[in-house]
């Protein structure tokens, strides 16, 4: 069984070495063209500048046919008088110009509202590629572990057989490759459940996905940074403020009678007479109701600006805290990294020798050797950290914050 298991291990670390990687902004492209959320806002907005269309046209002219003054006999059609005009009816107060004002805001919420989804997927897909390269990176280190265990092993069986260690060297060394084989086969599951989650998201199957590669070991310096004004999230509520305003102007505006112009021709068929007849008329705006309307759009419209203000407060306070917590990671992984990792990896050389020279046991050995493998470990950790946080900062930097 355990044969079998460092195997794995060993054709885990040979299918890293591929050369068919798969980099970040590579599954963020993918994510862009297969995200089935992105597509659907995408389409909104298509739907949306396709109502520019229709949005401020003229209304569409009437054709009146007018018979008067036939009788119930024999002359019903010489006696009768008939009209054939057309009528245009003209809209007043701006509401052509005020539609497609209301159209035009709308297309430009939509269209925030497309890059704010591409925003947060983007800081999803980056999160999900972030997990799977902690997950390659630990797998990386369990691997070693388990190959140096074994190594262990064989080193303290040839001893034994050769009368130099006891029994229980042996035993102690197959233990610690039982754990090591242990903490492998976890790394294993965790592996495939991060590379299944971004597979999905990229729209990918998780057995087509090849090794992931990014410049792990490296931390971007992300101080100074504010939002900004044209962050999508503030434009689309701005935008939809805006839409509210022109939605009550319009209404406002519909208190102001459009006037009906028409012309035609009539005949008086009794006394063969051919006229032109020209008619006009509008609708008496005895009741307001476009002003009330007006007042509670102009109430609604500052409201949602008041929400947009509440957004960015949160948007600000979202953006310090999670700033703070990338300099405490950074903090954390420049420690293990100076401090840590060189003292353990020195303990390890130091007891290593040291069981050469006999001056220290076996046990000692493999204690070593595994803090040293586990305070890699929590140096991955720490990174993943960072990681994580840079990419639900990812968000903010993409629009130049």
């Amino acid at each position: 069984m355990n044969k079998i298991i460092v195997l794995l291990c060993g054709l885990s670390v040979a299918g890293f070495a591929e050369p068919n990687i798969l980099t970040l902004e590579q599954a963020l492209a993918q994510a862009r063209a297969s995200s089935p959320e992105l597509r659907a806002a995408r389409l909104q907005l298509q739907s949306v500048e396709k109502g520019m269309d229709a949005a401020g046209r003229w209304m569409n002219p009437k054709l009146i046919l007018d018979a008067e003054g036939l009788g119930w006999d024999n002359d019903l059609f010489s006696q009768g008088e008939y009209t054939a005009a057309l009528s245009q009816e003209f809209q007043r107060g701006g509401k052509q110009k005020k539609d497609r004002a209301v159209t035009s805001e709308a297309i430009e919420a939509s269209r925030q509202a497309v890059l704010e989804k591409e925003l947060q997927l983007m800081a999803d897909i980056h999160q999900a590629f972030v997990e799977v390269m902690v997950q390659q990176e630990t797998s990386l280190v369990r691997t070693e572990q388990v190959q140096l265990a074994q190594a262990f092993v064989d080193v303290a069986t040839r001893r034994y057989e050769a009368g130099s260690n006891s029994e229980l060297d042996v035993v102690q060394a197959e233990v610690a490759l039982g754990k090591a084989l242990l903490l492998q086969s976890c790394c294993f599951g965790d592996l495939q459940a991060a590379r299944e989650t971004l597979a999905s998201k990229i729209g990918r199957a998780a057995l087509d996905l090849p090794p992931l590669a990014m410049p792990y070991y490296l931390l971007a310096d992300l101080k100074g940074l504010v939002i900004s004004e044209d962050y999508p999230g503030l434009q689309r509520l701005e935008s939809e403020a805006e839409r509210i305003r022109n939605l009550a102007a319009l209404a406002k505006a519909q208190d102001t009678s459009n006037i009906s112009l028409g012309a035609g021709y009539r005949y008086e068929a009794a006394g063969d007479i051919n006229t032109l007849v020209f008619s006009a008329s509008m609708p008496l705006s005895f009741y307001k109701r476009g002003r009330a309307q007006y007042a509670a759009g102009v109430l609604e419209a500052d409201a949602t600006l008041a929400y947009r203000d509440e957004f960015r407060r949160q948007l600000e306070q979202e953006l310090y805290t999670l700033l703070a917590l990338y300099d405490g990671s950074k903090m954390r992984v420049q420690i293990s990294a100076e401090t840590l990792i060189p003292a353990a990896t020195k303990a390890y050389e130091v007891s290593r020798k040291g069981y050469e020279m006999g001056r220290f046991s076996w046990l000692e050995l493999i204690s070593a050797q595994q803090n040293l493998a586990e305070i890699r470990i929590g140096y991955i950790e720490y990174l993943r950290d960072a990681h994580i946080i840079h990419a639900q900062l990812s968000k903010f930097i993409k629009e130049g914050i």
